[in-house]
């Protein structure tokens, strides 16, 4: 049962007489006390207020016992009369219907009490005046001495369905500062969020846990549209966790452009952990104040009080990144405070295109790169990429300022559609393609994509170069931004995992329309393939007795990760056996079979019997065009030989043993594992015919 209560007698009542259980609609007419009418609030009440009314700042949502996920309070514009339904964004079309709250000289339009929780807003628009613009609109959470223990963070908040927006003359300079812990954001529009002179967000989050979610909203700020990070948090150890960034328009204002505020990037990472950007369009974007980026992976110990800052495990997938000046910047350290190093970042199944260096103003030229990578950052993915750019590298590395040195452990690249001007991939002071991933890159997966203008003969094995005209004749329309392939490209069916190179259309527009079925933020993967911890079984049933010769192709029975790792997900020979080890025809005396296409952090398990212990000298038949890689054999778990390099043989099929003396070995069953190290010039660790025990 619904209670109607105009706030005077609502304070009456909360005075002077005991509340009945049911919930109650409280209003709140043009020239009440909004702030009257949340103190008396109770727990499951809703607060209407008029249509047009304007209330101003600062209002405080309390903290209230007896809140709950079912308890919540509601703050919102009476009626529903030409309003969005659920789950559809609100635009400022809706303006003339919505109640207004603004933030003033006093602060904000609204803002939180420490503790404060399960509060909804909607159908709000908030509003400064335009002597303000140097504020925030709405507060979840504080900065200060308020908020320095987890135990004084709001919580369990949601905007939904409300136009916030800065003064068109003056601007704003922040839409929403998210340091709460548990907030949705969504079905809302931000705009007008800019300044000069300094930085501007629409929504900016840095002394909050999280988790955070973003979604279906549109986002317009001028400095950075999203940032979590930038400030150091007051809260000790605290990085925001768990963000959740869907289905929004991620923008700016072009018209920004020929305007003096102050414009920098679209989303920014500074301190943020276990993210998921997912089914947005990110766009519009230019070199000014900054290069132009549409997202940024950069720790920032910004006043040197938090070393603890770290970007890690965040997955960049299923979006529409356009119309911008480059568009990924990620940077292993901090180069002007301590901070942890940058990891786990996934760009997987986003169509990429018109990154521009067009997209310049005056005296800031655009570089119109995919990425610029420095500073060594560890476990970096580009997979499933359609990536049209102009810049004079597709991929730009740099060394940079490092405590654990200017390598990238873990990178990969593969799946790619890429096109080059001058360069595809360059490694700063080193030079362009493997020179420069052997530097920088080592034991690198580089693998099934198309570097479009690249000569071969600079690059790994296992990648296409077509001419960059063929490249664009491969899509259905670049002219009209349709990049899906036609179905006579060479690059359908071709990937690791048998799809298409390239984005995967069906999957991107499932998560641009919200159909898609996406996990949370992952947490903390392995940085590498573990070692198996299930038990194989020999291949054929019987184990091989040493001395003798085991055959590389019969690695043991058991599957991925139990009796071998691979990078792929088929047999790219397609012979003798049908898992996703790689198995080739061999020419080597006896014929047979081999293992090739080999990268770095694969790795094979045999289950052998000794016959006898003893020291023994184990031989293995190799074969290269150009140096080969490095491995290293492990019986039951112990390096029992140590890197052993694959030389160069002059080809794919130009075999020679190398041998490894003094192995000592015990009586009985044992488990050899051979695992891939370092890849060679070629981007492969070699060819693997046999090894042998005598």
């Amino acid at each position: 049962m619904k209670r109607n209560l105009p706030v005077g007698l609502c304070l009456a009542l909360a005075l002077f007489l005991p509340r009945a259980g049911a919930a109650a609609t409280i209003s709140v007419a043009a020239g009440g006390s909004l702030q009257a009418a949340i103190d008396a609030a109770k727990p499951g009440d809703v607060i209407e207020l008029q249509p047009g009314a304007t209330f101003d700042g600062p209002v405080k949502l309390r903290t209230k016992s007896g809140m709950s996920a079912t308890s919540r309070i509601t703050i919102r514009t009476a009626g529903s009369a030409g309003l969005p339904a659920a789950g559809v964004r609100i635009t400022p079309a809706a303006s003339p219907l919505l109640a207004k709250i603004r933030s003033t000289t006093a602060g904000p339009a609204m803002r939180t009490e420490a503790g404060a929780a399960y509060w909804t807003l909607m159908f709000l628009e908030f509003m400064p005046s335009s002597s303000t613009s140097s504020a925030n609109l709405v507060e979840f959470g504080a900065a200060g001495s308020s908020q320095t223990t987890l135990s004084a963070v709001p919580h369990h908040l949601v905007i939904d369905r409300c136009y916030l927006h800065g003064n068109a003359s003056y601007g704003q300079r922040r839409g929403l500062a998210l340091n709460s812990g548990d907030a949705t954001i969504i079905n809302s529009h931000f705009s007008d969020f800019k300044g000069l002179n300094q930085d501007t967000q629409a929504i900016l989050g840095w002394n909050g846990p999280g988790p955070f979610l973003i979604e279906n909203n549109h986002l317009e700020g001028a400095g950075e549209t999203i940032m979590f990070g930038g400030t150091d948090p007051v809260i000790p150890q605290l990085v925001p966790t768990g963000i959740r960034i869907k289905r929004n328009l991620i923008t700016k204002n072009t018209a920004w452009m020929s305007q003096s505020w102050t414009v920098k990037n679209l989303i920014e990472f500074k301190n943020a952990k276990d993210v998921l950007v997912e089914g947005n369009i990110i766009e519009n974007n230019w070199a000014a104040g900054q290069q132009g980026y549409a997202i940024l992976f950069t720790p920032r110990n910004q006043s040197n009080t938090a070393p603890w800052v770290i970007v890690k495990n965040i997955t960049i997938q299923n979006n529409v990144i356009r119309h911008v000046a480059a568009a990924f910047n990620i940077l292993g350290y901090d180069d002007l405070a301590p901070s942890q190093q940058t990891q786990d970042i996934t760009i997987r199944n986003n169509l990429i295109y018109d990154v521009s260096t067009a997209w310049a103003t005056p005296n800031h030229p655009a570089n119109g790169r995919l990425a610029i990578i420095g500073a060594g950052p560890k476990n970096i993915t580009f997979d499933h990429n359609t990536v049209d750019n102009n810049g004079s590298s597709t991929l730009f590395i740099y060394g940079g300022k490092t405590p654990t040195g200017v390598q990238i452990t873990g990178f990969e690249l593969k799946n790619n559609l890429l096109r080059q001007q001058s360069y595809a991939i360059y490694g700063d002071k080193i030079g362009q393609g493997l020179v420069a991933l052997n530097y920088y890159t080592p034991a690198a997966i580089i693998l099934r994509n198309t570097f479009a203008g690249a000569s071969a003969k600079l690059y790994p094995v296992g990648n296409d170069f077509p001419t960059i005209t063929q490249w664009l004749a491969d899509f259905t329309s670049v002219a009209n931004a349709d990049y899906q392939l036609r179905s006579t490209s060479l690059s359908n069916n071709l990937a690791t995992d048998g799809k298409d190179l390239g984005v995967d259309y069906a999957e991107l527009t499932a998560a641009l329309n919200g159909t898609a079925t996406s996990s949370d933020p992952p947490s903390d993967p392995p940085s590498d393939p573990a070692p198996p911890t299930g038990s194989s079984t020999p291949y054929g049933g019987t184990a091989p007795t040493l001395p003798g010769r085991v055959e590389f192709e019969n690695y043991d029975a058991g599957g991925m990760d139990v009796a071998y790792y691979d990078t792929t997900a088929s047999n790219a020979g397609a012979v003798y056996r049908t898992n996703a080890v790689d198995i080739q025809a061999s020419t080597d005396a006896g014929g047979g079979y081999n293992i090739g296409w080999t990268v770095a952090r694969e790795w094979l398990k045999y289950t052998v019997k000794v016959s006898a212990a003893g020291t023994y000298a184990f031989d293995v038949r190799v074969a290269s065009k150009g140096a080969g890689g490095k491995f290293h054999i492990e019986v039951n778990g112990v390096d029992k030989t140590g890197p052993i390099s694959v030389p160069d043989t002059a080809g794919w099929q130009v075999w020679t043993t190398v041998t490894k003396t003094g192995v000592v070995l015990a009586a009985g069953q044992q488990v050899v594992r051979v695992v891939m190290d370092t890849n060679g010039v070629s981007g492969s660790v070699g060819n693997f015919n046999w090894f042998a025990i005598r």
